[in-house]
């Protein structure tokens, strides 16, 4: 049994006594939850690591003065140096969690500020906001690179289809995409305030600090309002959509180059053999992909969706939610 602030929480590894002479079991469940997170936690930080490392010997591959003419690779280039930022934050993040990691933004959180505003820590919202904005930035990224490869074969000759391949439009569409999400995900950061705390204490620590005016707590703090949760959680099922919509979008596309690449196929039965399997290769590595991505960013939407109607699914059926 815990208490805090008057609210009473009973876990589920507490024995509850009733009038009944029946002895119930306890319920592990909690425990269970707890292995699952910790399991899967640890597991979720070697593949940030693997990723992170991949990533990084992709780009140097990338990198290099060949590659760095054609937009395909210049799209990859942007993708691959997104992966890394937003994984390595990823990493640090959950390896701060379980305590792999110092904390690098300790900060200490007052209980003296106004009611209407809550303290931010600067240096948690800094990498969450740069890890929204990368992973939004990567899965749109590839979403573009295909889309661009995908017109490009279903359109060789045409003239505004083949200026996409060019890198100067390469360069247009990372630079227009960021500018998108950047905006997306940092607009919160226009409610944001900086306080002097002496000014804006609540009523009890101003009266505290009348009495004791030597122990009043002096210091700038970075605060955002109160209801900012309440708003953004009013934002998941269009988070939700975001998610989702890649989801869907991706497979089509990659449905519709794997139709051309076997209809290029098909036109040319005279080329060698190998470059035949070459081209089978090519068509299972998009088949994969194309399952990766839509179960990776398909489920992300589902969860948002559960989470936003989460009070509609603890109404129908409580441990469904």
């Amino acid at each position: 049994m815990k208490s805090d602030n008057n609210i009473t929480i009973l876990t589920t590894t507490e024995t509850v006594y009733t009038d009944y002479d029946y002895d119930y079991p306890e319920y592990d469940e909690e425990d269970i939850y707890k292995k699952v997170y910790n399991v899967s936690t640890r597991l979720n930080i070697y593949l940030q690591m693997f990723t992170v490392v991949s990533n990084i010997i992709h780009l140097t591959i990338l990198t290099r003065k060949d590659l760095r003419s054609i937009s395909i690779f210049i799209l990859m280039i942007a993708i691959c140096i997104s992966d890394i930022v937003n994984f390595f934050l990823d990493f640090y993040q959950a390896a701060v969690e379980i305590m792999w990691l110092p904390n690098v933004f300790p900060g200490e959180v007052t209980t003296c500020l106004r009611e209407d505003y809550t303290e931010v820590n600067p240096g948690w919202q800094a990498i969450s906001t740069v890890t929204a904005i990368t992973r939004r930035l990567s899965v749109w990224l590839a979403i573009l690179l295909v889309l661009i490869r995908t017109l490009s074969v279903m359109f060789p000759m045409n003239q505004s289809i083949q200026k996409l391949v060019k890198p100067k439009a390469a360069v247009w569409c990372i630079s227009g995409a960021f500018l998108f999400w950047l905006v997306y995900s940092a607009w919160p950061l226009v409610t944001f305030r900086i306080f002097w705390l002496p000014d804006n204490m609540n009523k009890y620590c101003q009266k505290f600090s009348n009495n004791n005016s030597a122990d009043a707590p002096s210091r700038y703090l970075l605060v955002a309002p109160a209801e900012l949760p309440y708003l953004m959680s009013n934002l998941g099922f269009l988070e939700g959509i975001i998610k989702v919509l890649p989801a869907i979008l991706y497979p089509i596309l990659t449905v519709l180059l794997i139709f051309e690449l076997r209809t290029i196929k098909k036109r040319r039965q005279n080329i060698k053999k190998e470059d035949g399997d070459k081209s089978d290769n090519t068509t299972k590595l998009l088949l994969f992909m194309t399952i990766m991505f839509t179960l990776s960013e398909g489920l992300a939407g589902v969860l948002d969706f559960l989470l936003y109607n989460l009070e509609a699914l603890m109404e129908w059926n409580e441990d469904v939610s």
